[in-house]
């Protein structure tokens, strides 16, 4: 009989550790739910910027005559940085 009440003893105590540690990984469960919900929101607004940064970017090319004329300009913009640091460093 006394072993018997020494084994209900330790399962009771051994149902209490995971009803802690239950407990405990909800916890976690819960900040990291929320953590993701934040997540998601910064994503979205990154998203949503994005999108309209690409939008005056399609804007830009077409007001410039096109994808030629806007890499054109945008080689010739690399060239002049390129000839500056050469001036400036030589």
């Amino acid at each position: 009989m006394k072993r018997q009440d020494e084994g209900l003893e330790m399962l009771g105590q051994s149902a209490d550790r995971l009803g802690q540690l239950s407990m405990n990984i909800h916890e976690e469960l819960g900040q990291q739910n929320k953590l993701l919900d934040e997540m998601e929101d910064d994503l979205d607004q990154a998203t949503t910027r994005l999108d309209f940064v690409t939008q005056k970017t399609r804007e830009l090319v077409q007001r410039s005559g096109g994808k030629k004329n806007f890499l054109i300009i945008v080689g010739l913009t690399i060239v002049v940085i390129i000839l500056i640091f050469l001036i400036i460093y030589t």
